[in-house]
C-alpha cells in the first residue's frame, strides 16, 4: 500500500493533487504547526497582469503560540469577498468558469473559523473534479501513538499497513531513514514535473493554484494531473 500526507493547504497547486493521485490513501496533517514563510494559507491565481497571491489572514496570537493548523483562527477582514471577486475577474472568460462558479460562490459565501476548516472543502471538490478516488483522512481523527517529525512516517504507515510512503523532494534532507528502513518502509521521493497546458493569458505561468488548471482545461485536468499532456 502506498501512503502520502501533507498539511491542509488553501487552493493547492497541481503537484499537491498529483501526489494524491500517486497514493492509495492520503492523510491531511491538520495537527501540524504552520511557519510564517510557508504557503499553507496562500496561493497564486493567474490574472491578465500576472500571478496574484491570495492570502487568508491568520490570528498572529495563534501563530506565536505555535498552535496546530486545526486551532489556528482566521481573521475576518473581508478576505472571502475579496478572493471571490479576484477569481471572478481573473477567470470569468475562462472556458470552464461556469462549471465551477456555483461551487466557488457557495465556498466563499460560508464562514470558516480555522485554517483546516477552510482548506478541506476545496481539496475535496478538486479531488472530485480530478476524478481522484483516493481515500482522504485527517490525522486529528486517527488514534495514533505519540510521534514527532522523525517518527511520523513509521507511525502513519503502521496505522494503515503501508509499506511505501510518498514524500516531497526535500524530505530526505531532514528525515532519519534508519527507523523508516527498520520498519520495512520504502520512501518514494515525489519530484513532480509540472505540465504545460492552455491558459487564457498570453504565455504560460506554472505553479499556480489547481484552480487555474480547472478553469482552463475542465475535464482534461484529470489526465494532466496524472501525467498526461495537453
Amino acid at each position: 500500500m502506498i501512503l502520502s500526507a501533507h498539511q491542509p493547504a488553501y487552493l493547492p497547486w497541481i503537484g499537491y493533487f498529483a501526489k494524491i493521485a500517486a497514493s492509495d490513501a492520503f492523510v491531511l496533517h491538520d495537527q501540524s504547526r504552520i511557519g510564517r514563510a510557508n504557503m499553507l494559507h496562500r496561493n497564486r491565481i493567474g490574472t491578465a497582469d500576472g500571478p496574484l497571491l491570495l492570502t487568508i489572514p491568520l490570528d498572529h496570537a495563534g501563530l506565536r503560540a505555535e498552535l496546530p493548523l486545526n486551532e489556528i483562527r482566521l481573521l475576518d477582514d473581508g478576505w472571502r469577498r475579496k478572493h471571490w471577486k479576484a477569481i471572478q475577474m481573473a477567470y470569468r472568460r475562462a472556458p470552464y468558469f461556469e462549471q465551477h462558479a456555483e461551487f466557488l460562490a457557495g465556498y466563499y459565501g460560508r464562514t470558516y473559523e480555522t485554517l483546516d476548516e477552510v482548506c478541506l472543502p476545496f481539496i475535496e471538490y478538486s479531488m472530485r473534479e480530478l476524478k481522484l478516488d483516493c481515500p482522504l483522512y485527517r490525522i486529528s481523527q486517527l488514534e495514533l501513538p505519540a510521534y514527532d517529525r522523525q517518527s511520523i512516517i513509521p507511525v502513519l504507515c503502521g496505522a494503515f499497513g503501508a509499506d511505501r510512503f510518498v514524500a516531497g523532494p526535500h524530505a530526505l534532507d531532514y528525515l532519519d531513514q534508519v527507523p523508516i528502513r527498520d520498519a520495512g518502509i520504502t520512501v518514494d521521493v515525489f519530484d513532480y514535473h509540472h505540465p504545460v497546458y492552455p491558459q487564457i493569458r498570453r504565455g504560460f505561468t506554472s505553479h499556480l493554484s489547481v484552480l487555474d488548471l480547472l478553469m482552463n482545461c475542465g475535464p482534461a485536468s484529470a489526465g494532466l494531473v496524472k501525467g498526461g499532456t495537453a
